[in-house]
């Protein structure tokens, strides 16, 4: 069924339904569990093309049945994930080229980063109000030690999509800042709502999203002022070993050490496992006969990770190679 088909297709059925206010809700409250449950097999996607062009339309969908109900938390949180996955996977990701080697005055896909995190924030934090956790109350908990644990602990439950909310507005506020970096500093300011958002997810399920919270924290330890560089550095090295297969990590510590002050021996041997991965994944997306598969993508979830990973490696080996003298 095409999307087109269903958006027209819904508008359809919510125009039977109009008269009849609570059946009307109860469709659509169903039509919002089944998207949550199938929500996470977005990320088996392992073209990055493919999610580029098709993501935006289902997130338009959600927001036709978000229109009329607009105190769903399961919606909200699908449009928080969604927005916050796509400023990071497909738009930051682009804006990789208009940062390296010298920041450009003005970037298109840093806009659209913006605005789509803006609009993941936006939905998380409707998500939070709806259960008792305004951004007042935030700014005031941040203040306090483990203010911001404890104000969710008392207003959330430990289920799925209360983390995942959870988690996908932390990423999001946390996209913001960074992206903006010193520009808005007022933002700079929001930076421990974000952490303390992460760490009450991470306390729950420190695994939760492949690896989020770890990515995280080093990144973290690495941004803020008189942060630990080794002990990231350290942090991604472990993180590595223990996950081989989600290549992300790999991406993110290439552009945040070996991009920013790396060494070329650094980036070499960070070259040689992504092309040994672009490789496999090209054995797995382009069909052989007696393809048997490999134990990189035994976890098919990690698709997309693996997938924006790649495309990442891509814009910064071009980088690297007409700018070699700058960077190193």
């Amino acid at each position: 069924m095409s999307l087109l088909f269903k958006v027209v297709f819904l508008g359809f059925f919510i125009g039977l339904m109009s008269s009849c206010g609570t059946i009307q809700k109860v469709a659509i409250g169903a039509s919002s569990d089944l998207l949550y449950e199938a929500s996470p097999s977005l990320e088996t996607e392992d073209d990055w093309e493919t999610f580029k062009n098709g993501i935006p339309g289902n997130l338009k969908l959600i927001e036709v049945l978000y229109s009329v109900k607009p105190n769903d938390e399961k919606l909200l949180v699908n449009l928080t994930k969604g927005y916050a996955g796509y400023a990071f996977g497909i738009n930051e990701t682009l804006y990789l080229d208009d940062v390296y080697p010298e920041k450009k005055d003005f970037s298109l896909h840093k806009e659209r980063a913006v605005i789509n995190y803006s609009k993941a924030l936006k939905y998380g934090l409707e998500f939070l109000k709806l259960n008792g956790v305004t951004h007042k109350a935030l700014t005031s908990s941040m203040r306090k030690n483990k203010g911001i644990s404890t104000l969710l602990d008392n207003n959330l439950k430990n289920v799925d999509h209360h983390r995942t909310g959870v988690l996908f507005t932390a990423q999001a506020l946390a996209g913001l800042i960074n992206i903006n970096g010193k520009d808005k500093m007022a933002l700079a300011g929001q930076l421990p709502i974000a952490k303390g958002l992460f760490d009450w997810v991470c306390a729950k399920d420190p695994k939760i999203s492949f690896g989020a919270c770890d990515i995280f924290y080093a990144t973290y330890e690495v941004s803020r002022p008189f942060g630990n560089r080794q002990k990231a550095a350290a942090a991604f090295e472990k993180f590595f070993k223990a996950n081989p297969h989600n290549w992300l990590a790999r991406m993110v510590y290439t552009q945040f050490f070996i991009m920013e002050s790396g060494e070329e021996e650094d980036w070499d041997k960070q070259k040689a496992f992504m092309d040994k991965a672009s490789r496999l994944h090209q054995n797995k997306v382009k069909w052989m006969p007696n393809y048997k598969g490999h134990k990189a993508f035994s976890n098919p979830n990690l698709g997309f990770f693996q997938a924006m990973a790649l495309k990442r490696y891509e814009i910064l080996k071009k980088i690297v190679e007409k700018y070699k003298d700058d960077i190193f």
